[in-house]
């Protein structure tokens, strides 16, 4: 993170210390905006955060043992940060 605070202070012209206190502002309202049960869209070239409930329901008659359900924040990448991650994988022989 250390390196990703100087970049953005650099890149902004504002100080290490008022970078760093605007991404944990920036950070910190996401994770309220999920703890209400909202979707946070941070656009088009990055991707949405939410929040779904995950059920610990077991088969009926299944050995395993039931979990209790539980949040889980789940993240989806939209297309222009698709586009930038494609990866050439290697042919298979």
């Amino acid at each position: 993170m250390d390196n990703l605070l100087e970049v953005c202070s650099r890149k902004t012209g504002c100080g290490r210390e008022q970078t760093e206190q605007i991404i944990a502002l920036f950070l910190s309202e996401i994770v309220e905006e999920l703890a209400r049960g909202h979707k946070v869209d941070l656009g088009t070239e990055f991707g949405v955060f939410s929040v779904k409930l995950r059920t610990g329901a077991v088969a009926e008659g299944s050995p395993r043992t039931p979990k209790d359900s539980r949040y889980k924040v789940v993240f989806r990448e939209n297309s222009g940060m698709k586009q930038r991650l494609k990866i050439q994988l290697p042919k298979e022989k």
